[in-house]
């Protein structure tokens, strides 16, 4: 006689509890493979890694990239890095027509965008490119990509340029400014970009070559769709947050505008002053 301690029934019990404990402490180091991942993704994060000033003149921009008619709801704001010193480095782009974004109030009016190269005789320097839209929308995020002229390139190599963008309506009329220099990609970054499509592995690229148009052109573009990735936004956000941007986190992207020809584009109203 069997004793029930040691029945059939419940040497099978003990049987499949060994077995489960065994392939327990087996898996265990294959559920660990699971988190190689969040770790990856922690060493890709995108942190703009402003340019150095060495060899590069800097340029003063009187205004702010944010403008005075700030309210509750919405302000303008140009999005580039917030930063106050008038040596600041200026943002980089590797275009020769970048696309610039811009956080817009509610509006119905009309848009200017004017750049001007860094002339050290005159505040503004020369004016060499200028276009206008229509505008018609609700507080948002605006891209506006900078057309070329006559088939030719606005911005030269190695340049800085200043430009200033402005909404008008009939009773108002706000005005951002900034600055912009176009450099070639290193041969590290261009070799890397030909290997990296992901938007996220791309846009890490960028940042720490201190290109702050194209890294935010990247992250921007990838929150199209009807389903926007977790990790995309939150870079986006703490991108923003990096440049003291935090007031244009609530907004989503507006449609695009498609601006007109240069011609006959003179502001219907006189801009705010803002430094100039």
């Amino acid at each position: 006689m069997v004793s029930p301690k040691f029945s059939p029934k419940n040497i099978l019990i003990a049987s499949a509890c060994s077995c489960l404990a065994v392939s327990t402490v087996i898996a265990l180091p294959l559920s660990l493979s699971f988190f190689t991942p969040s770790v990856q993704a922690q060493s890709r994060k995108v942190r703009y890694v402003p340019p150095s000033n060495l060899g590069t003149l800097t340029v003063s921009v009187p205004g702010a990239t944010r403008s005075s008619g700030c309210t509750e709801k919405a302000c303008l704001i140009g999005i580039v890095p917030d930063l106050v010193a008038d040596n600041a480095p200026v943002p980089q782009t590797i275009s020769d027509s970048p696309t610039f974004y811009f956080l817009v109030p509610e509006i119905d009016g009309r848009a200017y965008f004017y750049l001007y190269e860094v002339d050290s005789s005159s505040a503004k320097g020369k004016r060499v490119y200028r276009t206008s839209f229509k505008i018609k929308n609700k507080a948002g995020i605006l891209a506006f990509k900078m057309g070329a002229v006559k088939g030719d390139s606005i911005l030269e190599l190695n340049k800085n340029y200043v430009w200033e963008f402005t909404v008008s309506s009939l009773t108002d009329a706000e005005t951002v400014r900034g600055s912009i220099r176009r450099v070639s990609p290193s041969k590290n970054l261009a070799d890397q970009l030909k290997k990296t499509f992901l938007p996220l592995d791309r846009a890490v690229l960028f940042a720490q070559e201190g290109i702050w148009f194209e890294t935010v052109q990247t992250l921007a573009e990838a929150q199209k769709g009807l389903y926007k990735k977790p990790e995309i936004v939150s870079e986006w956000t703490d991108l923003l947050k990096s440049a003291t941007l935090e007031r244009v986190i609530p907004f989503t992207f507006l449609k695009s505008p498609v601006a007109i020809p240069e011609q006959t584009l003179e502001p219907t109203k006189p801009t705010q002053n803002n430094g100039y």
